[in-house]
């Protein structure tokens, strides 16, 4: 009975800490797309250099040195998320100062109609 009470503490406290993990990988989410987001607002408005911003460059923005270990996992995650699920947000491979690096690219949805061409 004992061993079974802790199986199900375990348990309990496993589900707590994957539901913080999702939750903490959702917010990632939302803070890298507006990240991405402004930074081709900015390149509009000529303010940035390139269309596109490096995904480290992301991470090293939004996650301090300290917290990137523990971070990692919801980094990934996030990282991975986006790469299925964001349609707005396009992945690539760009040479940046003789260095090949993924980037991540905004995408601007199309509000024009095929009917008005």
């Amino acid at each position: 009975l004992i061993t079974l009470w802790g199986i199900l503490l375990f348990l309990r406290y496993r589900w707590r800490k994957m539901e913080e993990e999702e939750q903490a990988m959702y917010d990632m989410v939302k803070k890298i797309i507006a990240v991405v987001h402004d930074h081709y607002k900015e390149w509009e408005r000529n303010l940035e250099r390139y269309p596109y911003v490096g995904i480290f460059h992301v991470r090293d923005s939004l996650i301090p040195p300290q917290s990137r270990k523990k971070m990692k996992r919801v980094w990934e995650r996030a990282v991975d998320f986006l790469a299925s699920n964001e349609s707005r947000i396009q992945t690539e491979s760009h040479r940046v100062a003789g260095e090949d690096m993924l980037v991540w690219r905004w995408t601007q949805p199309s509000y024009v109609s095929d009917s008005e061409h």
